[in-house]
């Protein structure tokens, strides 16, 4: 059976003192992303910032996952930056924003992933608490670090949503290793799942396209999040680009 190719939106990080090159950034993504996807069935590809052929390199994919990453630029959700809110690459945003339209734009599956699920909300017109103790209820640890592949809280998923379908409704444990969170959901998109403390935990798109996120990160925790891999592997794979 042939695998579906999956890319990961590349993140920007600084190269360590010790490189041969410490003043040239690099781009990375974690291995989980790629263990999950892999164990899920598909091969999987790490896309690096351009601003060149993002339709190309797009359609030699059937899907695309954005990974967590570094806080989004306020301005891009029409805020000025407030002092809680982290250091932000602009440029990996506004890239990785073009890669989540052209993916759409050619009907590829889409997965997103804590920062990626906060990246989606903004792409598509939403907003974020620049730190979750902005919002008024803030009962939870956020993030909660020292369970970063553990569950740390509860979130309750809606019945007749695509997560129900993947992991159940009800309650599901996750980890927590966000500090913002969706503020104003973005037209066209529905919550899925929320914390006790009203936090928007994961969301999908109501338009036909599969675009399902979630704010934990399924890929640090154990099997039982490996259905969710596994459902977006298998959307891609009906979508596979002709060889």
């Amino acid at each position: 059976m042939s695998r579906p190719i999956i890319a990961i939106g590349g993140t920007y990080g600084q190269a360590p003192p010790t490189s041969a090159f410490p003043t040239l950034r690099r781009i990375f993504t974690n291995e989980g992303y790629v263990s999950k996807l892999e164990q899920s069935g598909a091969s999987v590809i790490l896309i690096p910032n351009t601003e060149t052929n993002i339709d190309t390199l797009i359609s030699l994919c059937d899907g695309l996952l954005l990974p967590g990453g570094p806080d989004i630029e306020p301005s891009l959700y029409h805020q000025e930056r407030h002092p809680s809110c982290g250091k932000s690459d602009v440029e990996s945003d506004t890239f990785q924003i073009a890669l989540y339209h052209a993916a759409k734009k050619l009907g590829k599956p889409i997965m997103g992933i804590c920062r990626g699920c906060q990246l989606i909300n903004v792409a598509e017109g939403g907003t974020l608490f620049q730190d979750y103790m902005m919002r008024e209820n803030h009962l939870i640890d956020h993030p909660d670090l020292a369970h970063f592949d553990k569950v740390s809280h509860l979130v309750t998923i809606q019945e007749n949503t695509r997560l129900a379908s993947i992991l159940g409704s009800g309650e599901v444990g996750v980890n927590s290793l966000h500090h913002q969170c969706i503020d104003v959901l973005a037209p066209d998109f529905q919550c899925m799942a929320r914390s006790n403390d009203g936090c928007i935990e994961a969301i999908e798109c109501t338009t036909g396209h599969w675009v399902l996120a979630v704010q934990w990160h399924p890929e640090s925790m154990d099997e039982g999040m490996l259905p969710l891999f596994k459902a977006f592997v298998e959307e891609a794979r009906k979508r596979l680009s002709p060889v």
